[in-house]
C-alpha cells in the first residue's frame, strides 16, 4: 500500500510519544523532530502533491488502510429495550430489533431462552425455519418451553433442534439456563433481560444490547461448548 501504510504505521508509532502534539503548530508539535517521519517526509517530497485534490486522495488511502486493520475487533453496539410506550425515541424495542434479526437470509439461528412463549415469536421463528435456515433452540429444563414447542410446531416445517440443559447435582440447586439471546450466523447477537414472553417483549421493563464484532464470534463458542460437554442435551 505504500505511503499510505507508512502514514498510518507513523500515527501508531507517534501516539505512544506523549511529547509530540499533532494538533499543535508544526514548529512546536514535535513532528519534525521525529526520525521516523522526516523519513515518510522524504518519501512523500519525492511525489507530486501539488494538486489538494491529491493531498486529499493520500489521506483517505491512510484512513482506508487503519480502518481496514481495525475493523476485524471493531465492537457495534446498540442499545435495545422494552419500555413503556410513554418513554419513547431512547432505544429501539426489544421486539422491532429481534424481527429485524430473524427476517434476514441467515443460514444459522440460535435462540437461547429461560422462558419461550410469545407466539408473535413462535410464527418468526417457523418462517425462520421454513426458509431452510439451520434453526437451534436451547431452553430451561424447568419452564415447559420444550414440551410446548413440540407440540405446537407445524407440520411440514422442519423442526428446529432443540436443547434443554440438564440437571447438575454439583451445582446449587434449582440452577438454571436463565440466558436470554439470539445469534444470527456467529455475528449478530442479542443478549437482552427480557424473557421470549409476551410480557418480556411487550409489558415488562427490559434492556438489552445488540453486539457484533468479537464477543459474537465468543457467544458462539459458548453455545457450541455447552452442546459438547453435555451441559446441554438435544431432544428428540
Amino acid at each position: 500500500m505504500g505511503i499510505p501504510r507508512d502514514i498510518v504505521s507513523l500515527e501508531e508509532r507517534l501516539r505512544s510519544n506523549k511529547e509530540i502534539d499533532l494538533f499543535a503548530p508544526m514548529e512546536r508539535g514535535g513532528i519534525l523532530d521525529s526520525p521516523e517521519a522526516s523519513t515518510l517526509l522524504r518519501l512523500i517530497q519525492g511525489i507530486d502533491l501539488c494538486n489538494p485534490a491529491q493531498i486529499l486522495r493520500l489521506c483517505l488511502q491512510a484512513l482506508r488502510v487503519q480502518h481496514d486493520e481495525l475493523a476485524p475487533n471493531l465492537i457495534e453496539a446498540e442499545l435495545v429495550a422494552t419500555l413503556p410506550p410513554e418513554i419513547p425515541g431512547v432505544a429501539r424495542p426489544t421486539v422491532q430489533v429481534i424481527r429485524e434479526m430473524l427476517h434476514s437470509h441467515a443460514r444459522e439461528v440460535i435462540v437461547v431462552g429461560y422462558e419461550l412463549s410469545d407466539r408473535d415469536m413462535m410464527h418468526l421463528l417457523e418462517e425462520v425455519a421454513s426458509r431452510g435456515t439451520a434453526l437451534i433452540m436451547i431452553c430451561d429444563r424447568m419452564r415447559g418451553s420444550v414440551d410446548r414447542l413440540l407440540e405446537s410446531w407445524p407440520t411440514g416445517i422442519k423442526q428446529p433442534r432443540i436443547f434443554q440443559d440438564r440437571e447438575r447435582p454439583e451445582v446449587a440447586p434449582y440452577a438454571s439456563m436463565h440466558a436470554k439471546c439470539i445469534l444470527v450466523d456467529g455475528k449478530d447477537l442479542l443478549i437482552t433481560s427480557a424473557n421470549f414472553t409476551f410480557h418480556g417483549l411487550h409489558g415488562n421493563i427490559e434492556i438489552g444490547v445488540r453486539l457484533s464484532g468479537p464477543p459474537v464470534v465468543e457467544a458462539r463458542k459458548i453455545f457450541s461448548h455447552l452442546v459438547d460437554t453435555g451441559i446441554v442435551e438435544e431432544i428428540h
